[in-house]
């Protein structure tokens, strides 16, 4: 009889184990599913920023084959007029993207 009521309580025993055991598993699995969908979101973000490095250095790349292929000194030199126009063209846009940027907008806020 006592060799029964000891085997009763080992069952108990492991079966609150077996419970306890399966609720951390299955925290576990959550807790995995969480950092590979986080891990899929990082790839797609790190694909993203490479598309657009590869965009940016096209861009880099050209604006240098560009610039290779006139000689600003030597325009400067002769069509000292042709480049102060476009100096003072392009040192306007930047004045004006900049005032644009840091200009307060007027707009009571509703409220």
């Amino acid at each position: 009889m006592a060799g029964s009521w000891f085997l009763l309580d080992q069952i108990s025993t492991l079966k609150g184990n077996q419970l306890i055991l399966e609720s951390k598993i299955s925290e576990q699995n959550e807790s995995i599913k969480q950092y590979l969908a986080k891990q899929e979101q990082l790839s797609a973000s790190l694909g993203t920023l490479e598309a657009e490095k590869q965009n940016a250095l096209r861009e880099v790349t050209k604006l240098r084959n560009t610039f290779a292929k006139h000689d600003l000194d030597n325009l400067a030199l002769n069509k000292p007029k042709l480049v102060e126009k476009m100096v003072n063209r392009g040192t306007k846009r930047v004045i004006d993207n900049l005032v644009e940027l840091t200009t307060v907008s007027e707009e009571e806020p509703s409220g």
